[in-house]
């Protein structure tokens, strides 16, 4: 994660268009869990991964496109005998990933230096990501970062306050939580380093 961000403000300090691919919600078995990240360029080139083969490839490829249209766009997956059966790739789970252009304006470049400075000093942060209006009644896509606090450190996209929808769903950075999603919003936590 923390090469994934140092890459990403790179490439808006020199404005290079990038779709910023999140996992944002998995069932069952799949090759990656929520919380994965995958950068496309417009080159074709990418960092990160969201589990390889057939998915990787797919969302690469509607990356590109939705760079192209500027525009966002949750794909999913259903990972069974009709989508990878020719590849032996038949986890049986689901995946949802976000699929966002990022601009480089002040806001993209905010909220990405504060996710790579509380991830750098090891203070644990927890990005809570709407990914579906439908279910959340919420503007997609909005992302707010958290301290283990609960306190709201920045946001992309957002019209004010995080909404109650999503701070009452917050849990403590100290219980360890697992990423986890609830009604059309992801929170994927990056937990605190702790001493030995």
């Amino acid at each position: 994660m923390r090469d994934i961000v140092r890459r990403l403000l790179s490439a808006l300090e020199i404005q290079t268009p990038l779709a910023y691919c999140r996992l944002v919600e998995t069932r069952g078995s799949t090759p990656q869990k929520a919380g994965a990240t995958m950068l496309v360029f417009e080159d074709g080139s990418q960092q990160g991964t969201l589990g390889g083969g057939c998915v990787e490839a797919e969302v690469k490829r509607r990356a590109l496109g939705l760079l192209q249209e500027n525009r966002s766009e949750v794909c999913k997956f259903q990972l069974d005998s009709d989508y990878g059966w020719d590849d032996g790739l038949i986890c049986g789970g689901r995946m949802q990933i976000l699929v966002e252009p990022i601009a480089g304006g002040d806001e993209s470049r905010r909220y990405f230096q504060t996710l790579a400075e509380r991830i750098a000093s090891g203070q644990g942060v927890t990005e809570a990501i709407v990914f579906d209006s439908d279910a959340s009644g919420l503007k997609t896509p909005t992302s707010y970062l958290f301290d283990a606090a609960g306190v709201c450190l920045a946001s992309l996209h957002a019209d004010g306050s995080p909404p109650v929808a999503i701070t009452q769903h917050l849990r403590p950075l100290v219980s360890r939580p697992r990423p986890y999603a609830l009604g059309g919003i992801a929170f994927l936590p990056v937990l605190p380093r702790c001493r030995l």
